[in-house]
């Protein structure tokens, strides 16, 4: 183990297993102050599959040390088994062509089927007991709930409780194109509750599948591509998923309906830059788990047998989606006969965890899984997507998730959950007014201008104006070349500004500004363009005031 104040990383030899000789060398990351033998641990599992805990190293020290804080004992990755810094790092050049794969790993003595959900489980087990620890608390995010629930059927003892989060149940892919309409009609009820939303949108499930016929017919062209059908509906399918506590699906198929281009090319760009973990991505990992894990349950036959209604465009995309991931791309892929099919039951208190709108692992999912678990409670966060709690932002899920991990068999408590917020118009720069926002990717609160739309927590649009956070590593004078440069403003005089208790230097132009802040190893960046004329530096100004703890 190589030791610091608040993380711990290390190794962990096990056997592969399967038809190989070889061993694994899995990568261990421990969050968490004065966590040396420490007898129990939260073992926080990523979601993929594919990813690995490499991909959450931008908010360890702002999300999860907290965390580990509140509840008194260590938070845990695991780099799963083909991903990350653990070895192998599973590899496939070409996935449409899987025997040359497979004969590489043959070659390299590496057994594919000992890559599969059931030999991951087992290895938080060995890594488990490598740490000397009596009992677990098993948390799952999307595949990662797969993961933790495999782990409670084959090692239910070990599991002092169970979060699952964005549930994703082997079998839950197969029915998504009738679940994520379900989420649209919850996003659609959201907006009905909501004068000032159902004035515009009256009803979003109808106006959705109006505006791609519309669209069918005359696509919408903007300076970010032309918007038929099929992109029309995977933007929606995005901002479902990737919602925080705001639904901009109404206002996106307003705009649509209205061909605003200005606020359409907002959310397009937004939908562009989605928060998918970083880290290095096993895409190989995916493909395999996946088509192993789904071909007991016949994907193509499961999927082919959905009923969905002519003008259900929405879940017909869907539909074409996962037949081509979990059937058509799996021809060739090896798979597993005898993995169980059976939905895991368990008396383990386990808190189950679900964005009401979520297009991805619609709640649906979550109230399946819970239905096995006799000691189980889900919070539906609403006007929330994928990934609800643990990218952080969610004070009131994060609230829910510590009471629950200090004492898995007490109430839970939802009195913190807020009301429902549909966005139906995107506000201009002129009106703008201001909310605290938690800059996920980068572990602060910031003023951001509130109701534009934001998918990645560090960047938020609407039509005529861009408010964006960026960190670059090194000194201040590369970054305001390289960055000034980027935006239209090189040689533009840098001046120090004093805000707040913050030295910045100042880039402006007409309609950008640029605020720069030096810390000890790198350089945030706050960038405001506006077209309509308002003050960009008033508002880069507003923005930077509200930071202390950059």
């Amino acid at each position: 183990m190589v030791d610091g104040a608040t993380m711990r990383c290390g190794t962990v030899k096990v056997p592969m297993g399967g038809s190989s000789k070889g061993d694994v060398t899995l990568f261990v990351t421990i969050i968490g102050r004065n966590v040396t033998g420490a007898k129990q641990a939260v073992f926080h599992v990523p979601g993929g599959p594919g990813a690995s805990a490499e991909a959450y190293a931008p908010i360890l020290a702002s999300t999860y040390l907290p965390l580990s804080d509140a509840i008194g004992k260590p938070i845990i990755f695991v780099d799963q088994r083909g991903t990350g810094r653990s070895k192998p790092f599973l590899e496939c050049a070409d996935l449409a062509a899987p025997a040359a794969c497979r004969a590489a790993w043959t070659a390299a003595d590496i057994d594919p089927l000992a890559f599969t959900t059931p030999f991951a489980a087992d290895d938080i087990v060995a890594v488990a007991g490598a740490l000397g620890l009596s009992s677990i608390d098993a948390w799952g995010a999307s595949y990662g709930s797969r993961l933790a629930l495999e782990l409670v059927r084959r090692h239910e003892k070990l599991v002092r409780s169970l979060v699952i989060e964005s549930v994703d149940t082997a079998n839950s892919p197969l029915d998504d194109a009738l679940d994520i309409r379900a989420a649209l009609a919850r996003a659609g009820a959201e907006c009905a509750g909501k004068p000032a939303c159902s004035t515009v949108v009256p009803n979003l499930v109808a106006l959705t599948d109006a505006t791609a016929a519309d669209l069918a017919r005359e696509p919408l062209v903007t300076q970010l591509g032309s918007i038929d059908p099929d992109t029309f509906l995977s933007d929606v399918s995005t901002l479902m998923e990737w919602s925080r506590g705001a639904s901009f699906v109404p206002a996106y198929v307003a705009a649509v309906r209205d061909r605003n281009v200005a606020a359409v090319e907002s959310f397009r760009a937004a939908a562009s830059t989605t928060p998918f973990p970083g880290g290095e991505f096993s895409a190989a990992m995916n493909t395999l788990v996946n088509c192993s894990d789904l071909a007991p349950f016949k994907p193509a036959e499961s999927i082919g047998g959905l009923v969905l209604p002519a003008n259900d465009l929405l879940g017909r995309a869907r539909a074409a989606e996962s037949l081509n991931q979990y059937s058509t791309s799996c021809v060739g892929w090896p798979v597993d006969p005898k993995l169980p099919t059976e939905l895991v039951r368990s008396n383990v208190p386990a808190l189950v965890l679900s964005g009401a709108i979520d297009s991805n692992t619609p709640l649906e999912n979550a109230q399946l899984a819970a239905s096995r678990l006799s000691n189980s409670k889900i919070v539906a966060f609403p006007s929330t997507g994928h990934f609800s709690v643990h990218q952080g932002g969610n004070a009131c899920g994060a609230s829910i998730l510590t009471a629950f991990l200090v004492n898995p068999t007490g109430p839970v408590s939802t009195s913190c959950l807020v009301a429902a917020r549909p966005i139906a118009t995107l506000p201009s720069p002129a009106s703008a007014s201001f909310q605290s926002a938690w800059i996920s990717p980068f572990g602060f609160n910031a003023d951001v201008p509130e109701g534009w739309v934001t998918l990645d927590q560090s960047t938020w649009r609407t039509g005529g104006g861009t408010v964006s956070f960026v960190r670059a590593s090194g000194l201040i004078s590369d970054t305001i070349a390289a960055v000034a440069g980027q935006v239209g403003l090189a040689g533009a005089t840098a001046t120090p500004l004093m805000i707040g208790a913050l030295n910045w230097t100042q880039v402006s132009g007409p309609d950008t500004t640029l605020l720069f802040y030096q810390d000890k190893t790198s350089v945030l960046v706050i960038l405001v363009a506006l077209s309509d004329g308002s003050d960009a530096r008033a508002f880069a100004k507003r923005v930077a005031q509200s930071i202390t703890s950059p």
